[in-house]
C-alpha cells in the first residue's frame, strides 16, 4: 500500500526545520563571537579610559603640592638669604675695626684678614674662581620618554637628588675648594632633594642636564672621579645615566645665595 501525498510530506517537515537550524548555528556562533570580541574591547577602553583618569588626578594633585612645597621652600630661602647678608655685614664691621685698631700688629692683622676671607669662601658668602672639572649629568633620553607616575620609585637613567649628592661628596673627599650646580653655590647647608621630577638646589627648581663645577686640583678630582667602579662607573652601567667630565682651566663659581644656619642649640665653646 502506498503512503499519500500528505504523510510523505509531513515526514520532510522535521527536516527540513533541521537543516534550516543548523544552516543558522554558524551565524548565530558568529554573531556571538563578534559580541564578546567587541563588549572585551569595551571593557579595555573603559578600564583604560579610568586609569588615565585617575593618573591625571595624582598628577594634579602631585603638581599643587610640589607647588606648595616650592612655595615654602622660597620663604625659607628668602630668610635665610637676609640672615646671610647680615653675617656678611658683621664680618665687614668687624674687618673694619680690625683695620682701625691699634693693639694689634700689622702681621696680625693680615693674618685676620686672611681668616676672614677664608671664612666667607668656606661658607660660600663671595663668589670663587680657579682651575678645576666640570661635570655634565643627563637623563637617558629612552628612559625619560617612559618615565613612570610622580611618586613611583626613582627609574634607573634619570638622574636623582641622591646622584648630585653621590659627585658633591666624592668631591669633596678630594677637597674640592668651592663647588657649584647649575650656577648654585653648594655650601654645607646647600639642599638637594626631588621634588617630583625636577630637582631643587638651594630652593630653586632647576631641571636635566645638570652641571657640576668644582675647583681644585684638576688630576685628583678627575682621578676620583674616574675611579674604576666608583661614582660614575655606577651610574653609566647601573643607571644609563649619561655622565661627561672635562677639565676646566678657569671656572667662576657665584657666592651662594642659600643661607646661614640660625644657631638655636649648639654654643661656641670658649
Amino acid at each position: 500500500m502506498n503512503a499519500s501525498p500528505l504523510s510523505a510530506s509531513s515526514s520532510n517537515a522535521p527536516r527540513a526545520e533541521r537543516e534550516v537550524t543548523r544552516a543558522r548555528r554558524p551565524w548565530i556562533f558568529s554573531l556571538t563571537g563578534v559580541c564578546f570580541i567587541f563588549g572585551g574591547l569595551l571593557a579595555m577602553q573603559m578600564r583604560a579610559t579610568q586609569q588615565i583618569n585617575a593618573n591625571q588626578i595624582r598628577e594634579k594633585a602631585g603638581i599643587v603640592e610640589a607647588k606648595q612645597l616650592a612655595a615654602k621652600m622660597k620663604l625659607q630661602a628668602d630668610e635665610s638669604a637676609r640672615e646671610r647678608q647680615k653675617l656678611n655685614a658683621k664680618l665687614v664691621a668687624i674687618g673694619a675695626k680690625l683695620k682701625q685698631g691699634t693693639s694689634l700688629t700689622a702681621t696680625q692683622l693680615a693674618a685676620l684678614n686672611a681668616q676672614i676671607k677664608d671664612l666667607q669662601t668656606v661658607a660660600g658668602l663671595t663668589p670663587f674662581s680657579g682651575a678645576g672639572v666640570r661635570i655634565t649629568l643627563s637623563d637617558n633620553a629612552a628612559v625619560a620618554l617612559s618615565a613612570g607616575e610622580p611618586g613611583a620609585a626613582p627609574l634607573p637613567g634619570l638622574v636623582h637628588d641622591f646622584d648630585l649628592q653621590q659627585v658633591v661628596n666624592e668631591l669633596r673627599s678630594v677637597k674640592a675648594e668651592a663647588i657649584a650646580i647649575n650656577g648654585h653655590r653648594i655650601t654645607g647647608y646647600s639642599p638637594i632633594r626631588c621634588v617630583g621630577a625636577p630637582i631643587m638646589i638651594n630652593w630653586e627648581v632647576v631641571t636635566s642636564p645638570y652641571v657640576i663645577e668644582a675647583v681644585g686640583s684638576t688630576a685628583t678630582l678627575r682621578s676620583a672621579l674616574e675611579m674604576p667602579a666608583g661614582i660614575v662607573d655606577q651610574m653609566r652601567n647601573n643607571g644609563g645615566i649619561n655622565v661627561k667630565i672635562a677639565d676646566a682651566p678657569s671656572l667662576k663659581l657665584p657666592a651662594a645665595t642659600g643661607g646661614v644656619p640660625k644657631l638655636r642649640v649648639a654654643k661656641v665653646i670658649p
